[in-house]
């Protein structure tokens, strides 16, 4: 593994990043490389959805109120003042109710396609998902050009469709959300066609194609997997059903963290920047959001680490014991002035921590329960799966911790896209030491692509672009006009 000092987390969005366009997605057009696409009839074509990652969509107060994240003026809120950290954070109740439970208002306002952030000199417009949209128009889909745009045509919408969540929120609650997404969006999409063609498949007979990026692979896994079922309250595992392929004809995962992210952990543990000049996440804000959590890596595979050198397993980083012993997170002593202001009404210390501890041991109980659930082998029959695995980016695998607090932490690189190993995208279960009980890959994909690029870069590489048209539109096609 190679070596290199945490510096506080200068990583681009991880969900999406801050990069270029890759040149050639521009000059892609209908009527040249992919022609054929015009083959298709437009009433039996089948929908599109992309789904985003982590921090790919805009969430704002209500229906009309003040963005948090991916506003047109800037990033997000500041989460160095009181009040914007307040709506920053998910709430953290008594520890009674369920999750599920704890609302704040917060609505989601579409995928982000770009990103306004600001600096000293100004605000800087930055691409994120609008390289994925324009590839797919190119393809002869239908993505509205602009936000405005997108939120003027919803419900009237052929079948090019974006499905934004709540990133801060339980990951099986965005797979709940999508089953009645794409239940209502059936019904959607035969009525806008049958007046749009003057025919349509019925709702029920409406299969669709889906592109996951990084956070969004999971909420798709977990949805195709179980649909709408939640997690037992027992721990136990839910009926793997495979309810949610049922819908789905195609599925392209794109830099998925299937094995979870070093990443997360240190997002939750140090903090997090998205760039120079802009302000740190502390770890007491990025600690309430239990998706991070589910995030994390698999203890099995050891990539939390304490010691000399390469260090050693650290134990199970879902004990909020060791959390706890360790001062992690909500409970790092530190953070207690920002759960002050977090917790106006606890009162004391004693009192935030408990309400810390408490919120703590149920998503840390939770995102354990959630990556046993996706961890299970299986592919669904009826539906095709196509991964993009990120390549050649050195990429943080495993966080070397000092043995007594204050030391320097230390991040082992291995390969991947910067943000996802390459063996977690893969499934890969045997890493880091541990030697795999059942399928050493247990997803069997139609095709998988190996590209050289960054984590949020992927989704708007051309040699991604041509290969996607491909599969979406000639691939498929050429076997659906075989004999049943």
């Amino acid at each position: 593994m190679r070596r290199r000092a945490f510096l506080g987390g200068t990583l681009a969005l991880g969900g999406c990043g801050l990069s270029e366009l890759n040149p050639g997605i521009e000059g892609i057009t209908t009527q040249t490389l992919y022609r054929y696409s015009d083959d298709l009839d437009p009433a039996l074509r089948r929908p599109i959805v992309t789904v985003p990652g982590i921090l790919g969509s805009r969430l704002r107060v209500g229906r009309e109120g003040e963005f948090l994240w991916g506003g047109p003026r800037r990033l997000s809120l500041n989460p160095t003042d009181t009040d914007d950290a307040r709506q920053l954070a998910l709430p953290i109740g008594d520890g009674s109710e369920p999750l599920r439970d704890l609302r704040d208002g917060v609505r989601t306002d579409g995928v982000l396609r770009r990103a306004n952030a600001r600096l000293l000199f100004g605000t800087v417009e930055e691409e994120v998902y609008d390289g994925l949209v324009m590839a797919l128009n190119a393809g002869g889909y239908e993505f509205s050009r602009t936000e405005e745009e997108e939120r003027a045509r919803r419900g009237e919408n052929p079948g090019s469709l974006e499905f934004p969540y709540d990133w801060r929120r339980d990951i099986v609650e965005a797979a709940h959300e999508l089953d009645d997404f794409i239940e209502r969006k059936a019904e959607q999409v035969s009525r806008v066609r049958t007046a749009r063609y003057g025919s349509a498949l019925p709702p029920d007979q409406i299969r669709f194609d889906f592109i996951a990026h990084s956070m969004g692979s999971l909420v798709v896994r977990y949805w195709m997997m179980y649909g709408a079922q939640d997690l037992p309250e027992d721990g136990s595992l839910p009926e793997l059903t495979w309810a949610g392929a049922r819908r789905a004809a195609c599925v392209v995962y794109v830099a998925p963290p299937n094995l979870g992210s070093v990443t997360a952990f240190t997002s939750i543990t140090r903090g997090r920047s998205f760039g120079p000049l802009q302000p740190v996440y502390p770890p007491g804000l990025i600690g309430t959001h239990v998706s991070t959590y589910q995030l994390m890596p698999r203890t099995r595979h050891g990539r939390i680490r304490t010691g000399e050198g390469e260090g050693r397993s650290i134990g199970d980083i879902y004990d909020a014991a060791l959390w706890d012993d360790r001062g992690w997170g909500l409970l790092d002593p530190a953070e207690d002035a920002f759960l002050a202001r977090l917790l106006p009404d606890a009162g004391t210390r004693t009192a935030r921590r408990g309400l810390a501890r408490r919120h703590l041991e149920r998503v840390l109980k939770r995102a354990e329960q959630f990556q046993r659930a996706i961890d299970r082998p299986g592919t669904p029959r009826a539906t095709d799966l196509f991964l993009v695995v990120g390549t050649g980016r050195d990429t943080p695998a495993a966080a070397v911790l000092p043995s007594a607090p204050g030391g320097e932490v230390t991040l082992l690189e291995e390969e991947g896209d910067g943000v996802v190993l390459r063996a977690s995208a893969l499934s890969e279960d045997d890493q880091g030491g541990h030697r795999a009980d059942g399928p050493r890959r247990p997803i069997r994909y139609r095709t998988v692509l190996l590209l050289p690029d960054d984590h949020v870069s992927l989704t708007r590489n051309v040699v991604f672009a041509d290969n996607l048209h491909y599969w979406l539109l000639d691939a498929p096609r050429r076997r659906v006009r075989e004999p049943a």
